[in-house]
């Protein structure tokens, strides 16, 4: 691997007697605990409540409001799927007090489907009935309020955190299969998850719920699979930098149009043109060379299109073009601090100051955990040429 000035790993993730800046990026235990507290109370409120769905016409379209219809209405009994951050095990605790925790619960409806393909409920009125129960336990529980988004219901718990209710719906029959497949007692660990591999549902019966009333086909689990994916090419280091550049942005700005997502995304595609370039997978101890490397290369990515992983056609930096500039050009401040830290600073003590002006204050201040190069690796180090651009690497569309 080649050489910096400063060696600063430990600092991010190899400090034995403190914790380092990924350690200090975890939520605490007591926050843990509570978000999973809060996220059980939602799903037994909605679990307990499900099945009136069934019975008031409300909730359904027309076509199924006659007697006949109303008799062949299966019982609705909804099943939840934590998605996101916490399933990706990428989730941050927030370094300014007005940026919240996010934890995506999505709940997941069985019905049946219309012969136009789309499902035999109301989508805006699923999202009145979590509204609608979620209510009187958040008055009860003491957290914030409950309100509708475009593609979820919101749930404010507390100051610092929220719970958001995707609402999908899956075909009844291939629901009762997988249910089944998950549940059969005389099956082994393994063999339940090869019987949930074959009865998994095709992506496109997976309907999203969207506030204004539309379904449009979503499949959380396929981003799940392509950050698994990820992690299985790069190694453990690739969650690892995605929680370090979310780190970075959340320090940056209070509120910023760079998702999560696109940073992770950003991530996968100069890793890819880092190993394309030396031949070879990043390794595990030196996590602060690739955050050097991934920022060279993040002004470039982010200028041009960032495509979703697993929907090719959406682009998820559409952003305006003052938001552009501000994301491009704080980039290639990080860059730029980057290459201060490591490659021109033979200052422990500065190089912790460096760090901690892009990362905060979460960053050790541990000079002493700092490694600074010898005078012949240092003269090998100012002596490398500047590098030419990255070359293009045709995007990774699945896990």
């Amino acid at each position: 691997m080649t050489k910096t000035l400063a060696n600063a790993h430990a600092l991010f993730c190899g400090l034995k007697l403190e914790a380092s800046y990924l350690a200090r990026l975890d939520i605490g235990d007591t926050a843990r605990a509570d978000l999973m507290a809060a996220r059980a109370k939602a799903r037994a409120a909605l679990k307990l409540a499900a099945d009136k769905i069934r019975f008031e016409d409300r909730y359904w379209r027309d076509e199924w409001h006659s007697a006949a219809r109303r008799a062949m209405r299966g019982p609705v009994e909804v099943k939840f799927m934590t998605q996101g951050s916490f399933a990706y095990k990428t989730i941050n605790d927030p370094p300014q007090w007005r940026q919240e925790i996010d934890l995506d619960d999505g709940m997941y409806v069985p019905v049946e489907f219309l012969d136009s393909g789309e499902p035999a409920l109301v989508a805006k009125l699923l999202f009145d009935f979590v509204v609608e129960t979620l209510k009187p336990v958040a008055r009860a529980e003491g957290w914030t309020g409950v309100e509708s988004k475009p593609n979820c219901v919101r749930v404010k718990l507390w100051p610092g955190a929220h719970l958001d209710i995707p609402i999908y719906s899956v075909p009844r029959e291939r629901f009762a299969q997988i249910k089944e497949a998950a549940t059969a007692s005389f099956a082994s660990a393994l063999n339940r998850t090869m019987m949930l591999d074959s009865y998994r549902l095709p992506s496109d019966k997976i309907m999203l719920a969207r506030e204004d009333g539309s379904w449009i086909q979503s499949d959380p689990q396929r981003l799940q699979d392509w950050v698994d994916g990820r992690v299985d090419q790069y190694g453990p280091v690739f969650r690892r930098l995605c929680r370090f550049f979310k780190g970075w942005r959340d320090y940056e700005w209070l509120d910023c149009g760079l998702s999560s997502l696109c940073l992770m995304r950003a991530v996968d595609v100069a890793l890819q043109q880092y190993c394309n370039e030396q031949g070879a997978l990043p390794g595990e101890e030196r996590d602060d060379f690739l955050i050097l490397e991934v920022a060279r290369r993040l002004p470039d990515i982010l200028a041009g299109e960032v495509r979703n992983p697993v929907l090719v056609d959406a682009c998820l930096n559409s952003w305006s073009d003052d938001m552009r500039r501000d994301i491009v050009a704080r980039s290639n401040q990080l860059k730029d601090r980057m290459i201060a830290a490591l490659e021109r600073t033979g200052d422990a003590t500065e190089v912790v100051r460096k760090l901690r002006a892009i990362f905060g204050e979460r960053v050790p201040f541990r000079p002493d955990a700092v490694k600074i190069a010898g005078p012949q690796i240092a003269a090998v180090v100012h002596a490398q040429p500047a590098r030419n651009p990255a070359p293009a690497v045709i995007a990774s569309t699945s896990g």
